[in-house]
């Protein structure tokens, strides 16, 4: 019984090695298949020897049943011949070509579903298939030194599908290196199949519709950070952060984010929509969207900005705030106009204070009116903090930007009429823009296409968030009616692909910042990987104010009129202050803190004073309060500057065709 039991033990491991085996198709059924010809081999010579067969005529037996045909003139057993054709007959040519297919149909299957992994070295990898793929992987093709190299796709959608989309999109020719593979970039075997420590850059993506997107991409991230500390080189890494709360904290980091290995650059995805929109104004091949200011505007010109926000959604705080980045010019000092963004909202009171909570830095020391459409006794208007003011500053502030919240449907007649009386403004005291950014884009589209008919009639650009595509307002947009919508944002398209020539631009200012910190002229700008090499060792939260005024540069130059090759002093002078304010309002939308208006001249009396005690002190305080809490001194209407503080404006301003070029 004993024995019984150790047969039926090691009959069923046999059993269960040989179907596993030959199911996974990994290359052990042929390890099975040479045993079976070992043993065929032993067995069939075994006949051979007791009937007469020569060992060299048994193999040809087994390999090549038709050689029996000639066996009845071997001097030896036909009947011998014929049991060694047999076995080979069955367990060569059948089992031999059913492995061989198995092994085939198997890897086949396997590459369907994205399990065949190959080896990489020097590849771009890309984890996830989001909105955004689309439009990297042109970008990436178009480069001219990724002509050759590999392009690795992880995704744990459907990888089939995937493909096919990207051949639909992509040029046969430019897509013969890219390869999509099945994963979970959260999982530390999977990243490490894809030899990602050896990888020239990564981008960390993500997928639609993810519930937990920032939460698992903020943890591949530090699975990245752990494998790429093998790696040679540094590593460049993209990672897409779609809600605005998720990047936040890094503002509050004392560094990049990066390692010496691996060097991050954060992108929020809404945000890159609204930078395409109002920034880059890409919208399609050889047309642009609109400009918010138009053809500029001068420090003779009577007309402010408008954007109108329909929605509080992120989609709306991202254009609101990157309108608040951009929207700054020199008619602020000469004429006292002011950038307004209007948000409009049913029962909006709520979102308002979430709104306001958000940036409480910047609202303390904002302008700011509440509209009620139903009841205008409950408007209310909501000035600076008087602490953050001095005496002579006007009562809305110092801050070039103003806000309305008004709260009432699209469709109420109140809020038509609003929109009726911005519109005729329009060009004369003011430049309208409108954005539905409600979170559902059927409301978005349905909405833009019944506003008062004199929008329409004017040509106010009417921005439309179409995440599930445009098609329906493109088609709409053929009309003349409906000539001045614009869709945008929709998921194929939405990566603005202008993004890495902009941020180049911001590593040129954050060498200029470093030119200023230093006390030193500038000469030429340094080569490519010293501007990286500088950047990734700047605090994140300083990476992005050299990325905001990279973005304002557009604006500053509709602004004026360059003659020749560089800004005359004047043109410095101007456009050193629409920085500065520029300046003051991306402080506050990041965080920082504005000192009171008594601790602000305090600490000008000190840095202006010849007591090199007092001020070695001051200078510590400063620099441990913007560190610890995120104050900062020059938080403050430009004519209140040290000459010191407003070098940084004027070194950016000076040199701003350089940034460009």
């Amino acid at each position: 019984m004993k024995h019984k039991s150790l047969f039926k033990r090691y009959k069923g491991l046999l059993l269960k090695g040989f179907d596993r085996d030959f199911y996974k198709s990994k290359g052990r059924q042929f390890l099975w298949l040479i045993g079976f010809f070992m043993l065929c081999l032993l067995v069939s010579n075994l006949f051979g020897l007791a009937g007469g067969v020569k060992p060299w005529r048994v193999v040809e037996l087994l390999l090549d049943p038709g050689c029996f045909a000639g066996s009845n003139q071997n001097n030896c057993s036909v009947w011998i011949q014929l049991i060694i054709t047999i076995i080979g007959s069955i367990c060569f040519t059948s089992f031999l070509i059913n492995a061989f297919g198995n092994w085939l149909d198997r890897r086949i299957e396997l590459f369907k579903r994205g399990q065949v992994v190959y080896e990489f070295d020097n590849h771009i990898l890309i984890l996830g298939a989001n909105s955004m793929l689309l439009n990297i992987l042109r970008s990436l093709v178009a480069v001219p030194n990724n002509a050759d190299r590999d392009i690795v796709i992880q995704t744990n959608g459907d990888v089939d599908e995937l493909r096919a989309y990207i051949a639909s999109e992509i040029p046969e020719k430019q897509a013969k290196n890219i390869y999509v593979v099945y994963g979970r970039r959260s999982h530390y075997d999977s990243l490490v199949k894809l030899d990602v420590f050896e990888t020239k850059s990564i981008y960390i993506l993500g997928e639609d519709n993810e519930s937990i997107h920032d939460a698992t991409n903020l943890e591949c991230l530090r699975l990245l950070r752990t494998i790429c500390e093998r790696s040679k080189r540094p590593i460049t890494c993209y990672m897409v952060l779609e809600r605005l709360a998720s990047v936040q904290h890094f503002y509050y980091k004392s560094d990049s984010g990066s390692t010496d290995k691996l060097h991050l650059i954060v992108i929020n995805a809404l945000e890159n929509v609204a930078q395409r929109v109002l920034v880059s104004r890409y919208y399609e091949s050889g047309r642009k969207y609109p400009a918010i200011d138009r053809d500029g505007i001068s420090a003779e010109c009577n007309i402010g900005v408008h954007l109108v926000v329909v929605g509080m959604s992120q989609m709306a705080y991202a254009l609101a705030t990157t309108a608040a980045h951009i929207c700054h010019f020199p008619n602020f000092r000469s004429k006292g106009v002011r950038t307004k963004i209007t948000f409009i909202h049913e029962n909006i009171r709520q979102e308002m204070d979430f709104f306001v909570g958000h940036y409480q830095s910047l609202m303390d020391l904002s302008y700011r009116k509440y509209i009620n459409i139903a009841n205008s006794e409950n408007n209310k208007e909501y000035f600076p903090d008087p602490q953050y003011l001095s005496d002579i500053d006007e009562k809305k502030g110092f801050l070039d930007l103003e806000w309305e919240f008004i709260d009432g449907g699209i469709e109420c007649e109140g809020v038509r009429d609003y929109l009726t009386d911005c519109s005729v403004k329009d060009a004369e005291t003011e430049y309208l823009t409108i954005a539905f950014c409600e979170s559902n884009a059927e409301t978005n589209a349905a909405a833009s296409l019944y506003l008062p008919l004199t929008i329409y009639d004017k040509k106010i650009p009417v921005f439309v968030y179409q995440p599930g595509g445009g098609e329906v307002l493109r088609s709409a947009k053929q009309t003349d009616r409906y000539a001045n919508i614009f869709p945008f944002g929709m998921k194929n398209d939405c990566f603005d692909m202008q993004y890495q020539n902009r941020l180049i631009g911001a590593r040129r200012i954050a060498y200029l910042y470093e030119l200023a910190n230093d006390k030193k002229d500038f000469v030429a700008m340094p080569s490519v990987e010293q501007l990286k090499y500088l950047w990734f060792h700047t605090q994140y939260a300083f990476q992005q104010s050299n990325l905001y005024a990279a973005n304002s540069i557009p604006t500053k130059l509709r602004s004026i009129v360059i003659e020749g090759n560089s800004l005359t002093e004047k043109q410095i002078d101007t456009l050193s202050e629409v920085e500065h304010n520029r300046w003051n309002v991306e402080r506050l939308l990041v965080g920082f803190r504005a000192y009171p208006y008594k601790e602000r001249i305090a600490v000008k009396n000190i840095m202006e004073s010849s007591d090199e005690d007092a001020i070695k002190e001051c200078k510590q305080n400063i620099d441990k309060r913007k560190k610890n809490q995120f104050f900062h001194k020059d938080i403050a209407p430009y004519g209140e500057l040290l000459d010191s503080s407003k070098e940084y404006d004027r070194a950016i301003v000076r040199n701003i065709l350089e940034v460009i070029k």
